[in-house]
Order: structure tokens, then sequence, then C-alpha cells
């Protein structure tokens, strides 16, 4: 996995990823942010916005913060549309009418919602409370992920032109992989089998249709966080941080990141210049090989026909 491939951390935002070194790259495009009343969520959708993208959709499963968030952006951002829905992801009615309600096939997926129990020792947990841990975060985001999937399958048929290249980033955590948080055994396997679909995906999907990759926001003040033991979670991190870094993330540039599971803490730039050694060695994957097979994968043909 190459934890210290990247040597220099940030824990505030920085120039180099300002969204609005973005503008002209994401004018006219269309976001859905999971779980984006509040916390991490919300702060992406800002980031969107300052980015100049044309319409930002936000879900959650409270109307209000959803509300209020949709209202805050709308004013500070009048030239982009922000729409809200109210939609639980374990509920395939909610995510059919999600994408029902926006109709347009929406170019950048970010899937943000997700749960953690309260911490406790496995044996005395509720075996209930802990499978709704992995029912929300894996099945939950893979419904949303498919549902959109095949959104843009069905508008790429009645499109005369090809549709451009989608980006799905799903937000995940360093406890997919090896932060030892105690009382968390739902957390942490939920977010190994997201990074894991994440590497899997591409296999099924040329990049030039839709580019997947994981993204570790760091540790941010959010309820989450309060959840988790403090020597566990490690320095905290600036929330526009990772918003910032999600923008950034879906340019161009990023590519090489794609089926990958990338850091907010990370320097962009010398991120950038590790993209060759990270193409030939196969990092930033769940990977306990030490050497790369030689034999590689061709992807699946394009569904987006």
């Amino acid at each position: 996995m190459a934890f210290r491939l990247i040597k220099t951390p940030h824990f505030e935002t920085y120039d180099r990823i300002s969204p609005a070194k973005l503008r002209e790259e994401l004018k006219g495009k269309s976001v859905l942010i999971t779980g984006s009343g509040y916390g991490i969520g919300a702060a992406i959708a800002r980031s969107f916005a300052e980015a100049g993208v044309d319409n930002i959709h936000i879900s959650g499963r409270t109307e209000k913060p959803l509300k209020d968030t949709a209202e805050e952006l709308g004013k500070a951002f009048p030239n982009t549309h922000v729409g809200y829905h109210i939609v639980d992801i374990v509920s395939t009615d909610d995510v059919n009418r999600l994408f029902e309600e926006i109709k347009e096939p929406v170019d950048i997926l970010v899937n943000n919602a997700g749960m953690m129990n309260s911490a406790m020792n496995f044996i005395d947990m509720n075996i209930k409370a802990w499978w709704r841990t992995l029912e929300v975060n894996v099945f939950g985001t893979a419904q949303v992920i498919h549902t959109y999937l095949r959104q843009r399958r069905d508008a790429a048929a009645k499109a005369s032109n090809p549709l451009p290249q989608a980006v799905v980033i799903t937000v995940n955590s360093g406890s997919a992989l090896y932060w030892p948080i105690p009382n968390q055994t739902g957390y942490g396997p939920s977010k190994a089998a997201l990074a894991r679909l994440t590497e899997l995906l591409p296999l099924e999907f040329p990049a030039s249709d839709v580019r997947f990759v994981s993204l570790h926001p760091g540790s941010i003040a959010t309820g989450m966080i309060e959840k988790q033991d403090p020597v566990a979670i490690g320095p905290l991190s600036d929330i526009k941080l990772p918003a910032d870094f999600a923008v950034w993330l879906t340019s161009r540039e990023a590519d090489f990141l794609a089926g990958r599971f990338a850091w907010a803490n990370w320097d962009v730039d010398e991120l950038v210049g590790k993209k060759q050694e990270i193409a030939e060695k196969d990092l930033l994957k769940t990977d306990l090989r030490e050497e790369r097979l030689e034999r590689g994968f061709v992807p699946g043909e394009s569904q987006f026909k």
C-alpha cells in the first residue's frame, strides 16, 4: 500500500489545490454528494461551488441540515444551482427516486454517506447493530454507485455524442487498511470492502468512461471522530483540506489515481511526482504482494454506448 510514499503532510488546505484553479476544467459539470447536509459532505459541496460547477445535488436523511446547506450555498454561489434530496442510501426506493429527481446524468459522484457505531467491545454489541454499519457503508454505497452507473448507461444510449468521463469518489478511512481502532469491528471492515470495490470496478469500466478513487479525508473533528480513540486518530486536519482535495481528484491531472486509495493529507506536487512509480509498482492499493504480477488486465468494453 505504501503508506509512507509521500513525505510531506498537510493539515490545512493550500493554494495548489484551490478549487478556483479548476474553474475552467469543471465548467458545466454536475455533482452529486451523499451524506452532505453537514460535516465533510457539506464542505465538499462548498468546494465544488467554489470551483464553479453548474449543478450540485446534496443528499442525506434529515431535511433541515440539507435545506440550510442548500440555501447557504445558493446565496453564496448564485451561479451554481444547489438542490437537496432526502435519501436513505439503504432504501432502494429512496435511491431510485433520487436519480429520477436528478434526471440529467451527473458527471461526478461523491459517496460520503456512512455511519459508525458507538465504541463497544464486539462480544457486548447487538450483532444487528454491528451489521447495520456494514449495511449502510457497503450495501448503501454500492447501491448508489450501481444506480448511478445504470443511469449513465441509459443516458449514453440516448445521447448523440459520447458522455464525458465520470468520476466516482468514495470517502474512505485509514481504518480500512491500517488504523487499529479498538471497539469498532464493523467500521474498519466496511471501509476495507469499499476500498476493494474501488479497485475492482475499473476492471469492468474503461477509465475513459468512469474513474473510481478512494479518498481518506484525514482526521476531521466530526461526530464520527468523537467515537474514536484520540490516540489512534492522530493530528486533526481542517475540514477544508479534504474538501479541496476531493475537487482536485476530479481533475485530469489526477487520472493516474484511478482505482487507488489517496490521502487528503498528502502533498499534491509530491504525489504527482510519484506518478510513474505508482503506476510501475501498482501502489496505493489493498495489496499484499511483494512484487507486481507481470500479467496485467484489460478493462471490459464500454458500458456506455
